[in-house]
C-alpha cells in the first residue's frame, strides 16, 4: 500500500511539473514584423505559439469584427438558402456606413437576397451592409441582442479582452469595440474550423443575384446574377505582386485607428498556421500592395521555409525499458508513449532532444496495460514543446513459481544448513539403530543356540 502511494504522489508531480503547453518560440528575420503593432503567428499541427508581439495589447479591430458576425450566422443552424429581404430600417446604419468611407457589397433596402449573399458580401469585399444585414436577420431586428451573441459567443472562444459594440468594425476602441491580437486568434480558429466560412474566405470573387432593385446584369454575368464582387485578400490573387499559393483566406480591416489589419490561414505540405497582423502601417509599398500583407509574407515565408512540424515520438516504438521481476514471459517492461507527439522543429537543426523520467527504477508483476510508469517530453532548443504520459503496452503476469522462489531465496542458506544438520542426524541415527540391531541379533542367537559338550544327566 505504502508502494502504490508513494507512486501516485510521484507521478502526480511529474504531471504537475511537465505537463506544459508547446509555446517556444523563435525570432524571425529582423524587421519582418516592424511594419506591425501586434503579431500572433501559430503552428495549428504541433498546438505551437511561433512569434508574437504585443499580442495581449487592446487594438480596434476594424473589419476583422466581421468574423465574429460571419461565424455566429454559419453556427447559427440556418439554411444558407434561406431568403431575406433587406429591411428599410436599415437605411439609416447603410447611410452611415457610406458616410464613413466603409466599403459595401451593393446591398440596397428593399432587395430579397439569401443568407449566403450576405456571407459572401460580408467577406469577400468586407461588405458593412451585409454585416448589418446579418446582424439584423440574428436579432431580429435589435442590434444590441446580436451584439450580446457576439460578445457571449467570444467568451466561449476564451478571448478575455475582446468588446464588440457594432457587427462591421467601424466602431473604435472609444465605442467599446476592441480586441487582441490573440483573441482574434481564438475567432479566426474557430472560422478555420467551420468549412463553409473557409469556402466562401478562400474564394478570390463571388456573383451577386439579380434583385428586385438589382435588375442589370454585368457583361458576363452568370443567368440569374447581377455583379460581381471582390476578395480584398491580395496574396491568393494570382495577379497579385505578393501572391502566395499556400494562402487560404481570410480577413482584412483597415479604419485609421486599427492601421491594416489582416487575418490569414497557411497550408503547405500537410501543415497548417494561423497569423494575426494588426495594426500595420498605413500606405503602400513600393509594389502597391499595403505592409499588413507585407508582414504576412515576411513571416509566412520565413516560417515555412525554415520551420517544420516534426514526428519526434510514436507509440509503437518503446522509448524505454524496466527491469521487471516475478515475470515468466518477461524480464522487463516496455514504456510507451500515449500519444504521439508532432513538435516544430527547425528544418536542418538539430533533433528534437527527447527526456524520460520514470516513476520507478524497476517493476514487480503484475503490471497492467495502460498502467503509467513515467513521462516523456520533447525539447527544441532547450524549449520544452511537448510531452505525454509512459505506459504499458500489455499485461505483464506475476508467477507464483517465481514469486516464491524469490521470496525463498534469502532463506536458502539455512535451509542448506538445516538439511546438512538433517543428513548428519539422520546418518547418526541410521547407524545407531543399525548397531542396536546388530546387538539384538547377537542376542537372540545366544538364546536359541545349543550348549556344546553336555553332560549326561544321573537318572
Amino acid at each position: 500500500m505504502k508502494t502504490r502511494l508513494l507512486c501516485a504522489v510521484m507521478l502526480l508531480a511529474l504531471a504537475i511539473g511537465l505537463a506544459m503547453p508547446a509555446a517556444a518560440q523563435w525570432e524571425p528575420p529582423q524587421g519582418a514584423a516592424d511594419m506591425a503593432q501586434a503579431v500572433y503567428l501559430y503552428q495549428l499541427d504541433t498546438e505551437t505559439l511561433v512569434y508574437a508581439k504585443n499580442e495581449e495589447e487592446q487594438r480596434a479591430p476594424a473589419s476583422l469584427t466581421k468574423l465574429m458576425t460571419a461565424l455566429l450566422l454559419v453556427e447559427s443552424g440556418q439554411p444558407l438558402d434561406t431568403a431575406f429581404t433587406i429591411p428599410a430600417g436599415l437605411q439609416p446604419e447603410f447611410n452611415e456606413i457610406r458616410a464613413n468611407y466603409g466599403t459595401t457589397a451593393g446591398l440596397l433596402c428593399g432587395e430579397t437576397v439569401t443568407l449566403e449573399n450576405l456571407l459572401y458580401g460580408c467577406l469577400l469585399p468586407s461588405g458593412n451592409d451585409a454585416a448589418s444585414a446579418i446582424a439584423w436577420y440574428l436579432g431580429g431586428g435589435d442590434e444590441a441582442a446580436f451584439l450580446e451573441q457576439m460578445n457571449q459567443r467570444a467568451a466561449e472562444l476564451g478571448c478575455t479582452s475582446t468588446h464588440f459594440s457594432c457587427p462591421h468594425g467601424l466602431d473604435g476602441i472609444a465605442q467599446g469595440n476592441y480586441s487582441t491580437a490573440q483573441d482574434m486568434f481564438r475567432i479566426a480558429r474557430a472560422c478555420m474550423e467551420n468549412e463553409t466560412l473557409m469556402e466562401i474566405m478562400c474564394s478570390t470573387d463571388y456573383w451577386m443575384p439579380l434583385t428586385e432593385l438589382h435588375t442589370q446584369a454585368d457583361a458576363g454575368a452568370p443567368e440569374g446574377k447581377s455583379y460581381q464582387i471582390h476578395s480584398t485578400v491580395v496574396m491568393q490573387n494570382p495577379d497579385s505582386p505578393l501572391y502566395r499559393n499556400y494562402i487560404r483566406g481570410m480577413k482584412t480591416g483597415f479604419t485609421d485607428e486599427a492601421g491594416r489589419c489582416y487575418v490569414s490561414a497557411a497550408q503547405q505540405g500537410g501543415a497548417s498556421w494561423l497569423l494575426v497582423v494588426m495594426g500595420a502601417q498605413d500606405g503602400l509599398a513600393e509594389d502597391g500592395v499595403n505592409y499588413a500583407f507585407h508582414t504576412a509574407a515576411n513571416l509566412y515565408d520565413w516560417a515555412l521555409e525554415s520551420l517544420a512540424p516534426t514526428a519526434a515520438v510514436n507509440t509503437e516504438t518503446p522509448e524505454a525499458q524496466l527491469p521487471l521481476r516475478w515475470c515468466a514471459e518477461s524480464d522487463t517492461v516496455g514504456l510507451y508513449a500515449k500519444d504521439p507527439l508532432v513538435v516544430l522543429a527547425g528544418t536542418g537543426a538539430n533533433a528534437p532532444e527527447i527526456q524520460i523520467e520514470t516513476v520507478v527504477d524497476s517493476l514487480d508483476a503484475p503490471v497492467q496495460a495502460g498502467q503509467v510508469l513515467g513521462r516523456l517530453t520533447v525539447q527544441v532548443n532547450g524549449e520544452t514543446v511537448g510531452s505525454t504520459e509512459l505506459v504499458a503496452l500489455q499485461d505483464y503476469e506475476r508467477s507464483f513459481r517465481l514469486y516464491a522462489l524469490d521470496l525463498l531465496r534469502p532463506w536458502l542458506p539455512l535451509l542448506a544448513a538445516l538439511v546438512c544438520v538433517l543428513l548428519i542426524v539422520l546418518v547418526f541415527l541410521v547407524r545407531l539403530f543399525a548397531r542396536r540391531a546388530a546387538v539384538r541379533r547377537r542376542r537372540r542367537a545366544i538364546r536359541v543356540a545349543p550348549p556344546r559338550n553336555k553332560p549326561p544327566q544321573n537318572k
